[in-house]
């Protein structure tokens, strides 16, 4: 029997054939070698996430003391214009003679 050249398979030499079988794994550990690089050396892993860690705690804490003047200042300015309000309703039945609902208007004239 005879075997035509063309029906056979091409093998690559030895120094190539290695790198033809496993190519897939060669660039599969290549990248594996560049992520962990990358994130050791590069982005300096561990330490990275507890510097990360310490600005979100000092973000809550200053967040809290904000939240805390916050209602303090809200309880001032309701104090302020419920003091506004009360000097506004005085001068609004002074002026305009007006009314609460509920309310009655005696008008006392005096006679001479």
């Amino acid at each position: 029997m005879v075997q035509s050249a063309k029906g056979q398979k091409k093998k690559p030499n030895n120094l190539f054939g290695f790198f033809f079988n496993y190519q897939i794994t060669i660039i599969l550990l290549v990248l594996l070698i560049t992520l962990v690089r990358q994130s050791f050396l590069t982005n300096n892993f561990p330490f990275v996430l507890y510097d990360k860690q310490q600005i979100i705690n000092q973000n809550i804490s200053i967040n809290q003391t904000l939240d805390e003047k916050n209602k303090q200042l809200s309880v001032e300015l309701k104090a302020e214009s419920e003091a506004n309000l009360e000097i506004l309703e005085s001068i609004a039945r002074y002026k305009f003679g007006l009314l609460k609902k509920g309310e009655r208007y005696y008008q006392i004239s005096q006679s001479r």
